[in-house]
């Protein structure tokens, strides 16, 4: 068969032209059209008409791509009972889908379905040891899971991976500010700091490290910092304060 835009000569086999791509039938013209029409609807803001469209589109040839493309603009839109469901029909079709378990653990993180939100990101990361991302959400899982431990390790491994991850950091300190590790709370945050050098909330708890460590001067130094980034922060100036008068008193 001849393709109807470039007239290259395909086998009866071929759904696309092997020279410019396009379909060579109506039914698979329709299905690009259509795929088209819902990229172009979600461009443009309108995702519940994008959303019907990519239906549409599913009805007429399933594919893993396109499925999870439905469950991830439902979440998007809120409805997390429907992309729950949606990830799984997508788990269906492609198992090893990594993005596909990523987004069903998101949904159930904010569903509050803490441990079968730690299953998924654990799949996620088996089947592709670099998504990030799920590093970072399963720590957050363990941690508001109350497993500070497996929080702390799961952080580690994704600031190794990736020393950039600020965040990770931040909430490394606030993980070993609750296992009462001062050096590291303080190793942790100093690392927030030198990343972005006005984040007044980590100097804040790099002074409260520094004040547990006995590390005056430190500490008073993380408050002044504080407040030349955050000239308002109330306890920051409560606590430089009380340091400050301390200081006069004793040294």
């Amino acid at each position: 068969m001849n393709c109807p835009i470039c007239h290259t000569p395909n086998t009866e086999d071929h759904n696309f032209c092997k020279e410019c791509g396009a379909a060579l039938n109506k039914k698979i013209e329709d299905y690009q059209k259509i795929l088209q029409n819902a990229t172009f609807l979600e461009s443009n803001g309108k995702l519940e008409e994008a959303l019907q469209e990519f239906i549409r589109a599913d009805e007429k040839k399933r594919t893993p791509e396109i499925c999870l493309h439905i469950a991830n603009l439902l979440y998007r839109m809120g409805r997390l009972d429907k992309a729950i469901e949606r990830f799984n029909l997508c788990l269906g079709a492609g198992p090893n889908l990594a993005g596909a378990y990523y987004g069903l653990g998101l949904a159930l993180y904010r569903k509050a379905r803490i441990t079968e939100a730690i299953e998924q990101f654990k799949k996620t990361i088996r089947i592709d040891p670099e998504f990030l991302m799920a590093y970072y959400w399963l720590g957050i899982c363990y941690y508001h899971h109350g497993e500070m431990q497996e929080a702390s390790k799961i952080l580690n491994d994704l600031v190794k991976k990736n020393p950039g991850f600020t965040i990770a950091y931040y909430h490394l300190g606030e993980i070993y500010t609750q296992m009462g590790k001062v050096d590291e709370t303080i190793e942790s945050f100093q690392k927030v700091v030198e990343q972005n050098p006005y984040d007044s909330p980590a100097y804040f708890h790099l002074g409260l490290g520094y004040y547990k460590k006995g590390e005056l001067d430190k500490a008073i130094e993380s408050f002044k910092r504080v407040l030349e980034v955050d000239p308002d922060h109330k306890r920051a100036q409560h606590n430089l304060k009380i340091l400050e008068d301390v200081r006069m008193q004793f040294f």
